[in-house]
């Protein structure tokens, strides 16, 4: 992938503290603002703070305990999150508005129900999904951009208790200040629109468990940098990484083949040591047809998922002009036969750990003892054998 570096180079947005807050501010102000219509809207209504505060409390809570979860799809619920909050706020606005302007609302007991969930719940309720939804968006993004929202949404209640005492005594009816909290939500919408397009969203499509760890293939993606990848992991190891949203380059060990390809009628040995994951096999056997090709692997469940996810088409096998084996590396290569034409080695499968996830000192000589007289050697991408153990 080309634009490795800029996914690294990308930063969060100053503004990321702003949405939370404001929806912490909101939630205050929508808090306070209930208490003060429900307590002195009316008399013989609720007039315990306890029963208010726990109403608030539970709707609160249950909010958080139902916000959106890791799943795909994740950033679009949480969109629809922030459009139900804006709906949730408005209705409280309207009840509010009408509960100071119909003074028969403060009386009847079935209005001051409503009013109770209207005013006190809903509100509490929006916005615990929220924020656990904001919450469960920052703790899963992959590129870890996002913080939590936690800090910045209990400096935002600070301040909209703060506001509610300032704008209450002059409001004309204590339900006008929600209007306050559909402006605040709003703004803070759209920042968090923009805030989401900087997580990186990661989706794990198969993993297979070995004894010595986990080999899986995940997409990610980061809309701030149009990025889109699907990449096989072996071991916490990046095996493989081909960028979704754009056209497929050829794989660096296709371009070498085809750069020391022999003319067609002359036979050829290729081996591709880590090649478990690799589209050049099948493509030097459609392309000479006097090719044999051996690989070697040390994961079976590399070549699985790269037959799965990648499109190698191999299998743990030897069949006609294919061979593929899977096992330590080292002993793989020595019981190697010469003589090969062309050898290919991926740094990325050999140099996972050292010691016997990577190629001993004497496998690299077996490597220059198996070659044709003409033959040639290439590691990698950068066409440099891997640092530490193992490496001449």
């Amino acid at each position: 992938m080309n634009r490795s570096g800029s996914e690294s180079a990308l930063r969060s947005p100053r503004l990321e503290w702003l949405p939370p807050f404001l929806v912490g501010a909101s939630a205050a102000l929508a808090a306070e603002v209930a208490l003060g219509v429900l307590l002195y809207g009316g008399t013989g209504f609720m007039r315990s703070l306890t029963t208010i505060l726990a109403t608030q409390g539970l709707a609160l809570a249950s909010g958080l305990w139902s916000a959106p979860r890791l799943a795909p799809g994740l950033v679009e619920r949480l969109r629809r999150r922030w459009l139900f909050s804006l709906m949730s706020f408005l209705v409280a606005t309207t009840y509010g508005a009408a509960w100071s302007l119909v003074p028969f609302l403060g009386e009847d007991p079935i209005a001051q129900g409503v009013g109770l969930a209207v005013l006190a719940a809903l509100p509490l309720y929006a916005a615990g999904t929220l924020l656990g939804g904001m919450g469960a968006a920052a703790a899963t993004d992959a590129g870890g951009l996002l913080s939590s929202p936690a800090a910045p949404a209990a400096a935002g209640a600070a301040m909209g208790f703060v506001l509610t005492a300032m704008l209450l005594p002059v409001a004309p009816m204590p339900g006008s200040l929600l209007v306050a909290c559909l402006v605040m939500l709003s703004a803070g919408g759209m920042l968090y629109g923009d805030v989401l397009n900087f997580r990186m969203d990661l989706d794990v499509k198969a993993r297979r468990a070995t004894p010595s760890g986990e080999v899986r293939v995940e997409e990610r993606r980061l809309p701030a940098a149009n990025l889109s990848v699907r990449r096989l992991v072996d071991h916490g190891h990046v095996r493989l990484s081909r960028a979704l949203d754009e056209a497929v380059g050829r794989p660096w060990d296709v371009e070498v083949w085809r750069e020391h390809m022999p003319p067609l009628d002359q036979p050829v040995r290729v081996m591709l040591i880590g090649g478990g994951a690799s589209l050049a096999p099948h493509a030097i056997l459609r392309e000479h047809p006097l090719s044999k090709v051996e690989v070697l692997e040390r994961t079976p469940a590399v070549v699985a998922l790269g037959r799965e996810h990648f499109g190698t088409g191999l299998a743990i096998a030897t069949n006609g002009r294919l061979s593929v084996r899977v096992g330590n590396l080292d002993d793989l290569v020595a019981s190697a036969e010469p003589e090969y034409d062309l050898i290919l080695v991926d740094n990325d499968a050999v140099a996972l750990a050292g010691g016997n996830a990577g190629l001993s000192s004497a496998s690299i000589e077996r490597i220059q003892s198996t070659l044709a007289p003409s033959g040639f050697v290439h590691w990698g991408e950068r066409g440099t054998p891997p640092a530490g153990e193992g490496a001449p």
